[in-house]
């Protein structure tokens, strides 16, 4: 049967099933509903950042755990004993310390009943007694234990060039693994060579090719792919300028959370508007993207107003499939 469970990030479709057992065998959960938000709320928030995990067998629920990035602690973990397996506890906590090692969070914390005190401490958490609650304990642990040497680099990176150390979290933005499969994409507009993933890169060419044969709309380039070392350097040359971090995030994503090194991520611009300017949104480029990008897979990832507390980037899209 274990091989049956599937440990998954919960769906939007799943939030009204998932908060009727919240409230009936999650109190500890249910006080850290915001006050004037409904479990429901609470849940679907988790969704796109994926710090809400379901175990299943089939269609039945064998688990769930939750992350609470913005305080760095698991906010929940509930078994069916019916349906879940001995490992299945296990297996939603190497998820939820995975997700949260994607977002740069360096030690995950939490409480637990002390009666599974042996259980976290073979999980490799750490623990103390809870001073306010002798029937629980206060459970911490180094997840810097847990990431690979790329990851551990990326972090080091960061802490070396001055990266707060939650930004992840704080933009809600993880790590973005490096692309290594790359093919020619485009010439971009200072006729330099720009990569992105094999179809990323074909679905570009027909989207640009798109754009000018059905509206007369010229797609031009200016970048594709960077890679995390590229991206370090410029924000090196930039320190080095005089810049202050706080002025470089505000245009720029540190090394290793960027999207340009998925070799998914696209600048574009058209001719007649400079580019990396939201003088593009005024475009017609950017006007027939808005009606059309979705269909050849790409979408504006910094969009006005968006939940990653980013300036508006209407140049920047982002290819999904």
């Amino acid at each position: 049967m274990e091989n049956a469970i599937r440990v998954r990030p919960a769906r939007s479709s799943e939030v009204a099933t998932l908060a009727k057992l919240v409230k009936s065998r999650l109190p500890d959960m249910m006080s850290q509903v915001r006050r004037g938000d409904s479990v429901e709320t609470h849940l679907a928030d988790l969704i796109p950042d994926q710090a809400l995990i379901v175990a299943t067998h089939g269609t039945r629920l064998a688990g769930l755990g939750a992350l609470d990035l913005d305080h760095q602690r698991i906010l929940a973990c509930y078994l069916d004993p019916e349906v879940a397996t001995p490992d299945t506890p296990r297996r939603l906590f190497n998820e939820l310390e995975r997700r949260a090692l994607q977002f740069g969070i360096r030690k995950l914390h939490g409480v637990a009943r002390r009666r599974v005190a042996g259980f976290m401490r073979s999980l490799g958490y750490d623990s103390r007694p809870d001073p306010d609650d002798e029937d629980n304990i206060l459970i911490s642990r180094d997840l810097m234990e847990l990431a690979d040497d790329d990851t551990r680099e990326i972090l080091r990176m960061c802490d070396e060039l001055g990266v707060p150390e939650d930004y992840g979290v704080a933009h809600r933005m993880p790590l973005v693994p490096q692309a290594h499969e790359l093919t020619f994409a485009a010439s971009d507009i200072f006729e330099r060579e720009q990569r992105l993933i094999p179809e990323a890169a074909d679905a570009f060419k027909r989207m640009r090719d798109a754009a000018m044969t059905t509206a007369s709309v010229e797609i031009r380039l200016v970048s594709g792919y960077r890679a995390i070392a590229y991206q370090a350097n410029l924000f090196r040359r930039k320190l080095d300028q005089g810049h202050t971090m706080k002025e470089i995030l505000e245009v720029s994503a540190p090394p290793g959370f960027s999207e340009h090194h998925s070799g998914r991520a696209v600048d574009i611009t058209s001719r007649g508007v400079k580019p990396l300017e939201q003088a593009f949104a005024q475009t017609k480029a950017y006007e027939w993207l808005l009606e059309n990008a979705r269909i050849f897979g790409f979408r504006e990832s910094y969009p006005r107003h968006n939940r990653h507390n980013m300036a508006w980037e209407p140049w920047h899209w982002y290819f999904t499939r």
